[in-house]
């Protein structure tokens, strides 16, 4: 039997009351704060949904800290035994690839290649990860885990591992993703300008990568900065032959525009991206570590890229309402006696601020559903997934968490 990569629709009913809906708004105003792949993709879906958006981008364009990347991978995340998260991944992936179809389809120019994606079986736990998924039979068209050689001639390049194939994967330039996204007539761009408060006409969406903890409605959050920078080298004939991205402990992505993009080196808690010589020697040394041929065919670095990525402790972005911190304190300080759900009021949420944030390096991957997600709960529509996917990317979680834990 195939593996459903559907995720039916769940009710309100299946929700914990401290990860209750908000009320939903009638306004039809937003202000979404940051102008990369996340809150462009906030704008677009609330200017579908007959919102009218003001989009603020402190730098002059769009895409220009973690979505500055020439070129990102587009790929889900699988793991060992069936989870909330690779379901959200896929789903996630499902949606991302639609919504690039749509883009182009209605006329507007994303730069993208579907070439498929390898993830090298580069270390132990990652050979027994994609056996394990082996046996669980997804569709060929969705995964396929392949010996050496088959992975070689699918790559177009000599590798010496098996890999985990994802025929429909590939890589997406984000700034021409952004670019699309708001072009649409009920969303204006605001570049050079910075939100010094959350206070305004109807409401706000924080999307602001690593300054979306700088608010005092957000500083609760346990959101953890981590800075990457990616190098960039000229591709040469050698390295040309290569067709799909490949994934390791970084990733590499064929020739565009006659470079190669490869990395990432991963510094935490650091907030200010700095370039520097020694993050290109790591990503050199890591790329040769386990592609030494393709890594010598490779010309000299021309460009790097650094920037500061939010994530969360379980890895997984923060979507939905800000949660009134004192009256979770108050209200659910009896969990950590394990008293039933029923005895709790529904949660109350801090006014017209909501948030989208953390999602580390898989923001081309996971920001689109992510934005219908928060479209659905500010609208009022059915959810695009489960409760269960609800509730753990709900911004409440890692605050219900301690509380059951008794801090």
């Amino acid at each position: 039997m195939q593996h459903s990569l559907s995720i039916a629709q769940q009710t309100s009913d299946a929700i914990a009351p401290w990860f209750a809906l908000p009320t939903v708004t009638n306004s039809k105003l937003a202000t979404v704060v940051g102008g990369g792949v996340a809150g462009c993709q906030i704008a677009r879906a609330l200017a579908e949904r007959g919102w009218y958006v003001t989009l603020l981008e402190r730098h002059s364009r769009l895409a220009t800290e973690a979505s500055g990347n020439r070129a990102g991978v587009l790929l889900p995340k699988m793991t060992a035994e069936s989870s909330w998260g690779e379901a959200f991944y896929c789903q996630a992936f499902v949606y991302a690839l639609k919504q690039l179809r749509q883009l182009e389809q209605a006329g507007h120019v994303v730069e993208w290649a579907q070439c498929g994606a390898l993830q090298l079986a580069h270390e132990p736990r990652e050979a027994a990860r994609q056996q394990a998924i082996a046996k669980r039979a997804f569709p060929a068209d969705f995964v396929q885990i392949v010996d050496a050689s088959t992975a070689s001639a699918l790559a177009g390049i000599p590798l010496t591992t098996g890999a985990s194939y994802f025929p429909q994967a590939g890589w997406v330039n984000p700034a021409s993703l952004c670019a699309a996204l708001v072009a649409h007539d009920r969303i204006e761009v605001r570049t050079l300008s910075d939100s010094t408060t959350l206070a305004g006409e109807g409401i706000t969406i924080i999307a602001s990568g690593r300054e979306a903890d700088r608010w005092a409605q957000t500083a609760f959050l346990p959101f953890q900065p981590v800075m990457g920078q990616t190098s960039a080298a000229a591709a040469s004939p050698a390295s040309a032959r290569l067709k799909t991205t490949l994934g390791h402990e970084g990733y590499l992505i064929p020739s565009v525009a006659g470079q190669h993009i490869f990395g990432a080196t991963f510094v935490r808690n650091q907030r200010d991206p700095v370039l520097n010589a020694a993050a290109d020697a790591v990503n050199t040394q890591q790329l040769r570590d386990y592609l030494p041929d393709f890594a010598d065919s490779l010309g000299a670095i021309t460009s790097s890229h650094a920037a500061v990525r939010m994530t969360t402790p379980d890895r997984y972005p923060l979507v939905g309402a800000l949660p009134d911190l004192e009256f979770f304190q108050q209200a659910y300080a009896p969990l950590r006696y394990g008293n039933p759900r029923q005895h709790y009021p529904q949660a109350q949420y801090q006014p017209n601020v909501f948030i989208a944030a953390g999602f580390g390096s898989r923001g081309l991957t996971t920001s689109g559903l992510s934005a219908a997600l928060l479209a659905a709960v500010l609208t009022g529509e059915p959810l695009p997934v489960q409760a269960t996917l609800y509730q753990q990317l709900h911004p409440a979680r890692f605050l219900i968490r301690q509380l059951k834990r008794g801090q």
